[in-house]
């Protein structure tokens, strides 16, 4: 492995009044389809207010590269967002950064786009080969907000057995990430 591999931390971030926020915020409102992301000032609160959830900044020799945000629940963590920079893609950092993390992390949730295209089908083998098993059961992620829409996913998970604890696991995530009762 090259010495530039072995330089990613992951970094938390407590207020969203850092630069290191700002970062994350730029990605994330580039990474993602905006039904997959909720308003900016509700992130923010979120970064600044909810202790369960962690916003990450993926950093490669103190260089930003990424972000990683996820929740913390009782027995296992829910990843809300995980991207690396477009110009750092395709370098092994992501599966670094993943795999970092489920050293701590021993039971990890995550939801996935339908397996509809390539580049779907491509995050789902690579999230397959960093030990993460897709859950088959019908899984909607709700709307962020009331001008956003539902989006039809499927939760991968390692470290659990996915059929016996689904339907705590969506109820968790409905309740907290999304507001849902």
């Amino acid at each position: 492995m090259d010495r530039q591999k072995k330089m990613i931390t992951i970094e938390r971030i407590t207020t969203s009044s850092c630069e290191e926020y700002l970062y994350t915020e730029r990605l994330l409102t580039a990474a993602f389809p905006r039904d997959e992301y909720r308003a900016l000032h509700e992130q923010r609160s979120n970064v600044d207010s909810k202790e369960a959830f962690c916003m990450n900044i993926l950093c490669n020799d103190g260089c930003p590269i990424g972000l990683l945000s996820y929740w913390q629940f009782d027995g296992y963590i829910y990843i809300e967002h995980f991207a690396i920079e477009a110009s750092q893609r395709n370098k092994g950092y992501g599966a670094m950064a993943l795999k970092q993390l489920l050293k701590t992390e021993s039971k990890v949730v995550l939801e996935v786009e339908l397996p509809t295209d390539e580049t779907s089908r491509r995050r789902i083998g690579f999230y397959g080969r960093c030990g993460l098993e897709m859950c088959d059961r019908e899984y909607m992620q709700p709307a962020y907000q009331a001008d956003s829409n539902e989006v039809p996913m499927r939760l991968m998970a390692c470290g659990m057995e996915m059929e016996s604890c689904f339907e705590q696991i969506k109820s968790d995530i409905y309740r907290t990430v999304y507001g849902k009762i």
